[in-house]
């Protein structure tokens, strides 16, 4: 087969989507040397690990995600064959040819929520085209459960049409022994233990708002501070403010962008990972950090539970005394605390990119029939 994959996203903000994507294809390059496969890229990028000889990178130099999308991929369908196009950030043009199977990372544009998450022109784009996709494919991947059954509810895809592959966690996300380098990451940030832990996009869906609520009632019961890190994102305006009027600088402290290996040393360092979001698609931070033996709150709603499994502790998002007894239960309850850590080390085993991959091949080969 001759299966194309939209990787524009590689050339973006990195983010889950971009995280998935390169997961997917090395996994891909990894266990499949059969089909043919053509990365569309829009500028040069450093995989980082080997492009088998049926793998292609194609760097097509459209910086406008809409051109790049919806003039390019279509001309590109009808000029070249095309067995199956692989479009991991959900939408695609009405005019590609060809079969097409689309990723659903969440379908967050359609529940209804004041969550202001996305731009008005960006929500604009998903809420139009998200639909006319579904109609338009050949199968529907979900990332979880809990997105398939979103799917079937606000989209009204049919069952038969959908496909659950859920996400896996990179092997780097481990335990770290070398003591030299948790100090090297503590000394370069200045880090202050012991600390609580988040690290993403600080939109309104994360929820960050109720959980510096849930901090300020405990903040004076203990010595912990919270780092965020994680880029720009839109929005945040409102976490900052909230830092800014409490007088939180000192207690909650943003890094900003760090480095993949100062991610997983984060997670080994914290107290704990807080997730407390209002609504996930799949949730991957939550395996990241079990895999680095570092307990876990998270919401008892949406893809959570799903993907955390008896490894986390689990709170109402919307309620700040939830939160915060949950943090209180963390840092004194020693027992629970390694009990969570042995629940969330086992959980995690159950999520790996190869598995994602080879569901995703087995998809490629059901549409091959």
């Amino acid at each position: 087969m001759n299966i194309v994959i939209n990787a524009r996203v590689l050339n973006e903000r990195q983010g889950g989507p971009a995280r998935y994507t390169m997961n997917v294809i090395r996994e891909l390059a990894a266990i499949d040397r059969t089909n043919r496969y053509l990365l569309l890229l829009y500028d040069n990028l450093d995989f980082r690990f080997p492009l088998p000889d049926n793998f292609t990178v194609k760097i097509v130099r459209f910086r406008s995600k809409l051109f790049f999308d919806y003039l390019y991929i279509p001309l590109f369908s009808w000029f070249n064959r095309v067995d199956i196009f692989l479009f991991p950030k959900n939408t695609f043009s009405p005019l590609v040819r060809g079969k097409k199977i689309p990723v659903y990372h969440d379908i967050v544009y359609f529940e209804g929520f004041d969550f202001r998450e996305f731009k008005f022109f960006d929500n604009l784009h998903h809420r139009i085209m998200i639909p006319v996709a579904s109609r338009l494919s050949t199968i529907d991947l979900a990332v979880s459960d809990f997105t398939a059954s979103r799917m079937k509810s606000l989209l009204g895809i049919r069952p038969e049409k959908i496909r659950v592959v859920k996400e896996g966690v990179e092997p780097h996300f481990r335990k770290i022994s070398d003591t030299k380098k948790l100090k090297a990451t503590i000394d370069k940030y200045r880090l202050r233990t012991p600390f609580f832990f988040y690290a993403g996009s600080l939109s309104p869906r994360k929820n960050m708002i109720n959980l510096i609520k849930a901090f300020i009632k405990i903040k004076d019961t203990l010595p912990h501070v919270i780092y965020f890190t994680g880029g720009e994102s839109w929005l945040d305006s409102e976490v900052h403010d909230m830092i800014t009027a409490n007088d939180l600088h000192d207690r909650i402290i943003t890094l900003g962008f760090i480095s993949e290996e100062e991610l997983v040393i984060m997670y080994n360092l914290a107290e704990c990972y807080l997730y407390p979001s209002l609504y996930e698609g799949f949730g991957l931070p939550i395996l990241e950090a079990q895999a680095c033996g570092c307990p876990v709150i998270t919401s008892a709603v949406s893809s959570c539970p799903e993907v955390a499994g008896d490894g986390a502790l689990y709170v109402d998002p919307h309620d700040t005394d939830d939160i915060a007894g949950a943090m209180l239960k963390i840092v004194k309850d020693k027992k629970l605390k390694q009990s969570i850590i042995a629940a969330g080390t086992k959980n995690c085993r159950r999520f790996t990119w190869e598995k994602t991959a080879r569901g995703i091949l087995d998809v490629f080969n059901e549409c091959s029939r």
